[in-house]
């Protein structure tokens, strides 16, 4: 009985695997791979160009793991592709299993029909079929029914012919998944080959950085020095909204107080408030009118939607703490260092406010307020926007500046109110 329940899942499972299978056509899966492809090349380009200087860095190490992780991404795909492809060999290989059985019928019914009509092939039979009618009647009726055998025997041979012409195409579909899995598991072998050159690369880069531990841990720690100084700018950015988002709203109350006791007295009772109304969402200080609680759920609804800052980029330090393979340094961001190129136009990820422009250790930053969400954009070597101003999303605010390296580098930081987040949760996945 258990094995009976068992053989009854697996049949029952069958089907709903090949749909899920099915989900991603080999056209969608040719072309996301492609896509990490042109990502992979990005990456390595940028690796040559920050390795021109021949010193091992913390930003070559990200772009090394993010090709790591991209490579994977491609060795993914390829085995989605050939678990499609197995999928599709299942369902030709079970077609023509049944438009064979279906042939081998339709030649048995027609061979009894041809032996049938061997039997009864001399005119004289037909002509006695149709003399011994009882009946003019019966006589139409029986030419009609001699006629819609021989019609039926025609049409028996074009069913056997176009089941037969399906067969072939069936065949000939097999032959091609066969022929394309085959093409298809050589990139894989390939693949699998350059990952693991990628990682012996890996390998010995984590060595090279290694023997410059101390180096890197100073670089680190003034790098750290930096990312406190922009921490403790953005906190008073927020605290200082906060401040006047409070003070607006008691000034606003004490307004409204006012026009309320300068009104006549009258014996009309008080509207009563409503009861038990449902709070479909709390409201921060931040969030002191409609338009600004409209411009934090936009920024919120966009999580994992958001574009960008600019065109070109390739993450060289993730956001949060993060040990340094191979050494014992620990990495934190508060933000996402983004590598890109230099110059390039930095732009605004969502509508917002212009709440600050400020300088730190020498690098221009805009903070831009979208309700009680703030992004701030560190490292700009120019700024279009002035503060206060309102921009859209995708505006240009400023240009990318340099790392010590000389490499195009900005710095991204996103806040919920005083809470530093990752980044990456807001932005679209690349």
């Amino acid at each position: 009985m258990q094995i009976l329940r068992l053989i009854a899942f697996f049949l029952f499972m069958i089907p709903a695997l090949h749909l899920s299978l099915q989900g991603q056509t080999r056209e969608e899966l040719e072309k996301k791979r492609k896509e990490i492809q042109q990502e992979i090349e990005e990456l390595q380009r940028a690796q040559s160009a920050i390795s021109k200087d021949k010193k091992a860095s913390l930003g070559q190490l990200n772009l090394i793991q993010s090709k790591l992780q991209k490579r994977n991404a491609v060795i993914d795909n390829i085995n989605s592709q050939v678990r499609l492809i197995d999928n599709n060999i299942y369902n030709n290989n079970r077609e023509i299993y049944r438009l064979q059985k279906q042939i081998d019928t339709l030649k048995e019914h027609y061979g009894r029909t041809i032996e049938y009509a061997y039997k009864n092939r001399s005119n004289y039979d037909m002509l006695n079929f149709i003399f011994t009618s009882t009946s003019f009647n019966d006589a139409v009726k029986r030419i009609s029914y001699l006629k819609s055998y021989r019609t039926y025997r025609d049409d028996q041979v074009a069913n056997i012919n176009k089941t037969k012409a399906t067969l072939e195409n069936r065949i000939a579909t097999l032959s091609e998944n066969k022929k394309e899995k085959s093409q298809v598991l050589v990139e894989q072998s390939k693949q699998m080959k350059i990952l693991e050159e990628e990682k012996k690369e890996k390998s010995g880069f984590v060595n090279k950085l290694k023997s410059r531990e101390k180096e890197l841990e100073k670089e680190m720690a003034a790098k750290k020095r930096v990312e406190r100084n922009l921490q403790n700018a953005i906190a008073s950015i927020v605290r200082r909204e906060i401040e006047a988002a409070r003070k607006k709203a008691a000034d606003d109350a004490r307004k409204l107080a006012e026009a309320n006791a300068a009104k006549p007295k009258t014996n009309a009772p008080e509207a009563a408030a409503p009861k038990n109304t449902p709070s479909v969402r709390k409201a921060t200080p931040l969030e002191s009118t409609p338009e600004v609680t409209r411009v934090s759920v936009g920024f919120e609804n966009n999580r994992r939607n958001l574009p960008w800052p600019v065109d070109k980029a390739n993450v060289t330090s993730g956001f949060g703490k993060k040990k340094i393979e191979g050494t014992t340094l620990v990495e934190d961001n508060i933000g996402l260092t983004i590598g890109t190129q230099e110059g390039i136009a930095v732009k605004a990820v969502f509508e917002g406010i212009v709440s600050s422009i400020y300088d730190v250790a020498g690098s221009q930053t805009v903070t831009i307020k979208h309700g009680k969400y703030f992004t701030t954009y560190y490292n700009l070597t120019g700024v279009n926007v002035s503060k206060g101003q309102e921009v859209k999303m995708g505006q240009v605010i400023g240009k990318a500046g340099v790392n010590d390296d000389g490499d195009g580098e900005i710095l991204f930081v996103v806040n919920n109110e005083a809470t530093f987040v990752d980044p990456q949760l807001w932005l679209k996945s690349k």
